[in-house]
């Protein structure tokens, strides 16, 4: 399933965060008659009962398993679970709902950012079916599940890419491909999760919404952090503003 969208629609995520009664559609989307066949898809798809265990055993088994040391501009070291792109049209909106109760989506506005101006990049954790706002002066840990939030400006997709302590570069959206990921402009959370191995920290992820090719984004960041580390991707950061880091401590 596609995951590009122009913002002229509403997406799923959206959608179900509404339903959820997480966040308000925005306001030029009210009306959509997309909104509508989605709230009905929604209604009939909906089970007897919420069953919190189920679907959380659901959402930990969805995922494709990556291994640790890829090459530069490769997938690997982690999980990423696409908890909708990968659902069928009607299952769309239990999958929102799920991923509302596991990521506990009213959180804190930017509590959890870095860089701030235009573009910035957050995230929240689900450590043992506990969800909670990602701290970056607190360390994640291997088993952590991380999901992504971000500020994209007037940007209209993202690269992202991390390098673990050992310096291996892995690129975790896109999936597959060089292609950045179309997001709409402004705020958005990523329809996925990383979940982190036992690689040695710290963590380090860098979002690009430049545009530019998954391959071209991992090759500067291995680069910077080849020259100087951790300080390395952050002069990289600091000197370009289509560009938001985080560095998150491991243990």
């Amino acid at each position: 399933m596609s995951r590009i969208n122009d913002g002229s629609r509403p997406s799923r995520l959206q959608l179900g965060r509404a339903l959820a009664g997480e966040a308000a559609l925005p306001e030029a989307l009210a009306g959509h008659p997309g909104v509508e066949e989605f709230a009905a898809d929604v209604a009939a798809a909906s089970p007897p009962a919420f069953d919190a265990a189920a679907l959380r055993a659901r959402a930990d088994g969805i995922g494709d398993e990556r291994t640790s040391g890829g090459e530069v501009g490769a997938g690997g070291g982690g999980v990423v679970v696409p908890l909708f792109r990968r659902a069928t049209p009607w299952l769309a909106g239990a999958f929102a709902l799920a991923a509302g109760a596991l990521f506990m989506l009213r959180l804190p506005p930017h509590a959890n950012r870095l860089k701030g101006g235009e573009v910035e990049l957050g995230f929240d954790v689900n450590r043992d079916g506990q969800a909670f706002p990602g701290d970056p002066d607190l360390p994640v840990r291997p088993g952590d599940r991380l999901r992504f939030d971000y500020v994209a400006g007037t940007a209209s997709s993202v690269v992202l890419v991390g390098v673990d302590g050992t310096g291996t570069v892995q690129t975790y959206w896109p999936e597959e491909g060089v292609e950045p990921v179309a997001v709409a402009p402004g705020k958005g959370v990523l329809d996925g999760s990383i979940l982190l191995d036992a690689a040695p920290g710290p963590e380090v992820f860098v979002a690009s919404f430049s545009g530019v090719p998954a391959d071209v984004v991992a090759r500067e960041v291995a680069t910077a952090y080849a020259e100087d580390g951790v300080d390395g991707v952050l002069a990289l950061d600091a000197s370009r503003e289509d560009l938001a880091a985080l560095v998150l401590a491991k243990d």
